[in-house]
Order: C-alpha cells, then structure tokens, then sequence
C-alpha cells in the first residue's frame, strides 16, 4: 500500500526518535534517507526547506516567544499572580484557583505553554508549599492550567496550524477562546471538590475593596497586551505577525517604563533566550515541512483516509479515532512537528467527511496539548518537575484529575462545533 522509501522514512523517524536525537535532525535525516532510496535529486530538500520558511505569517513566531521572555522577567507575572489573589483567594483551595486564573490571563499574553509552566512555577508552587499545599500537588495543578495558554489566543500551534492549512489565524484564535475557558472553568470545579476533600488552606476573609482596587490598578498595563494582540488583529489594522510584534514592543515598554523592573542583562537575556527557542522552532518548521511535502507526494493522506473509511463512514467515529490518533502521537512528538506531520494526514480526510477545518484546527491543538502533559515527552510536566523540584512519580499521580478534565473538555468541544465556531463566526461575517 505505501511504498519502500516511505516506510524506510518511517522506520528511520522512529529510530532516531528512540536514541533521542533532536526532532529537527530526526525529521532531516529520514526525509534525507527517503530521497536517497527514493532517487529524488537532493535539491529538493533545500528547496522545500526555504519555500516552508518562507511565510511571513511565521515570523509571529519569534515576536510572541519575545513577549513571554519580557513579560518573565518584567514585572507583570507578579502583577497577574496578584490580582488573581484578590479575586479568587478566599474561596477553598485558594491559590490553587489563582495559579488557574493566572495561566487563563497569561493564555491572552504569550501563547506557550512551557514558557507559561516555568514562569508560574517558580513563583506559586514555593508559595502554594508555605500555604500548606503538597509540592507535588502544587506543581500538578501548574502543569494542568499552563495547557490552556496555547488554546486561549494568541497561541504560537495555532499560527502553525493556520500557516500549515491555509486558514484564518484570526478565527483559529478566536476558536480557542471558549475551549480554553471550559478547560479552566472545569479545573477550578475539580479544585473546589480537592479542596474540601483535604482541607486545603484558603484565606480568612475576602479581599477589601482597597486591596481589590489597588491590585487592579497595577494590573492594567498588564492587561494592555492582550487588548493590544487581539485587538490589533480583530479590528484588521494588524496581521497576527504585526500584533504579536506590537505584544512584544508593549510587554518590553511596561517592563521598563511602568513597572521599571527589566534591567540591562534581563534584556539580553530575554533577547537570547527567544533566539534559541524560536531558532529551535523554526529549524523544525523547515525540516516537518520537508517531511509534509513527502507525505503529499506519496499520497499518504487519501491512502490513510481509505483505510479510515475501510473501518467506519461515520463521521462522529472518525472524530474519536482521529482523537486517539493525535493524543497517541502526542505521547512522542512535541508541539511543531506533531502538527506539521499530521495536518498533511488528517486536514484533506475531515473534509471528505464535511467537518469544519477551523473547529478542527482547535481539536487538534487540544490533543496536542494534552499530550505535552504525558510521558514519554510531556515537556511540559518536564518543565514543571524541574522548576519545581519535585519527583515525577508524585507529581503524575497529582495530575491524572487534571488529565481527565481535559479529555472531558476534548470530548465535548469535539461534539458540539458550535463551542469552538460562534465566536469567529460571529466577529467575522
């Protein structure tokens, strides 16, 4: 059915994989291996690398990866962690319900999990343990919320997956907006009924109003950046690119202009590190796209799509097997790669079978996410367990409530389109 240099592909991908070569290099060298067996002139391997790279909506990338570094290191985190307290740090299990609230605001802001994961756990899960919490519990309840910050927009998958098929970055962004507040709605349920269970701590009283206004005001500069990013975009003065630059210059004039706590060297600093991230991305950027090019040209998709069909014509069965397939791949492939090589694979199936690609689009950064939580990659646990300092025995037996909620969530927005489209739907007539 698929032929000797795909499978070769195939088998040379999972290999390296297993040694634990980097995924950039894993994708290169099997797309190097199926031209070599194939006989395809190897010209083309630098020719798809640059046609992939070259889209300007990618470069939204880099600007949003840069907002997160100044944002970490500016002064606002600290702002949002405290405004979430007034707001919801009376009631049971109190700051386990700030570190939700904090990754909903921070979702409108950065758009990355793992940068999200890191900057909320060095700060809440140290004070979550001096409230009483458990570490490990604290650090769960972290790595749970931080999925919401690529479903809630901006969202950097979203860009990818909006570049990959060809669809509205702005609608795919607002999709994620009701999803991502189901996630953290269902979340907060979940820690209302822990929190009863085991007597987590809260606060005596609610905040005064005093306490309320003051930490709203220090927090609006804050808020300023989603209005800037969304904003920008929803009103077509800006594409997704210019909104996450203007993010980027907005977070760096807050950090240094109104709350005056990003220095010199934290500059430097949040410049280099979004220049390893975002190079790192990007190189995995050319190589998937490298590796979607095969796959198209080998038919991949309508062979895979046969053989869905050879098992079910019913659309709401194809979903979930579509679901396993996703959370399964989640298991080993992070964020970019896993959707730059499915979206060649299942995006041309939905629409043999009527479903809508920007609902799908969502769906699938869902999956994505939830496996960023799962071993045997799951870097966003890894993120949490290392800032954390916790064991990662301890730490996943806390996390598998939260993992539920997910799937719950997943499973609902998968049956009911309408939660992830009325919204774009409604701003873009």
């Amino acid at each position: 059915m698929f032929s000797q240099s795909l499978l070769l592909m195939f088998t040379t991908l999972f290999v390296t994989l297993i040694i634990k070569t980097p995924i950039a290099f894993a994708l290169g060298f099997s797309c190097l291996v199926y031209l070599l067996h194939s006989g395809t002139p190897l010209a083309l391997l630098g020719q798809h690398f640059i046609i992939m790279m070259d889209s300007f909506t990618l470069l939204a990338i880099p600007f949003f990866v840069l907002a997160g570094e100044f944002m970490s290191r500016g002064g606002i985190m600290r702002r949002l962690i405290k405004f979430s307290e007034v707001i919801v740090g009376h009631v049971a299990g109190g700051l386990a319900h700030v570190n939700v609230v904090t990754s909903m605001i921070l979702a409108g802001m950065s758009g990355s999990a793992v940068s999200d994961a890191a900057m909320t756990s060095r700060i809440l899960v140290p004070e979550m343990e001096r409230e009483g919490y458990p570490r490990a519990y604290a650090a769960a309840v972290t790595g749970g919320s931080a999925t919401i910050g690529p479903i809630i927009p901006p969202s950097i998958p979203m860009v990818i997956v909006g570049v990959m098929n060809e669809l509205s970055i702005g609608r795919l962004f607002l999709g994620g907006a009701v999803p991502g507040f189901l996630i953290g709605i269902g979340m907060m349920i979940l820690i209302m009924f822990q929190a009863k269970k085991r007597s987590f701590p809260k606060r005596d009283k609610r905040s005064s109003f005093p306490e309320i206004f003051k930490a709203t005001k220090e927090a609006i500069p804050a808020f300023s950046l989603p209005i800037i990013i969304l904003g920008g975009m929803l009103t077509g003065l800006v594409t997704a690119t210019e909104a996450a630059l203007l993010g980027a210059y907005a977070a760096l004039i807050v950090s240094v202009f109104v709350y005056r706590e990003l220095t010199w060297k934290g500059f430097m600093e949040s410049i280099l590190d979004s220049v390893k991230t975002s190079a790192n991305l990007m190189l995995i950027v050319g190589f998937a796209g490298i590796f979607g090019w095969i796959l198209t040209a080998e038919q991949f998709a309508a062979r895979f799509g046969d053989l869905i069909l050879l098992i079910t014509d019913n659309r709401y069965v194809v979903l979930l097997l579509l679901n396993i397939l996703m959370l399964f791949m989640g298991l080993f492939i992070n964020v970019t790669p896993n959707i730059i090589l499915l979206s060649p694979v299942v995006f041309p199936l939905i629409q043999k079978f009527g479903i809508d690609p920007i609902h799908f689009g969502v769906v699938m950064v869902m999956n994505i996410m939830i496996g960023q939580l799962t071993p045997p990659v799951g870097v966003v646990s890894f993120a949490v367990v290392d800032a954390a300092k916790v064991k990662f025995d301890k730490y996943l037996k806390e996390l598998v409530p939260f993992l539920i909620v997910l799937v719950i969530t997943l499973l609902i927005v998968t049956y009911i389109p309408s939660l992830v489209l009325w919204l774009p739907n409604m701003v873009f007539k």
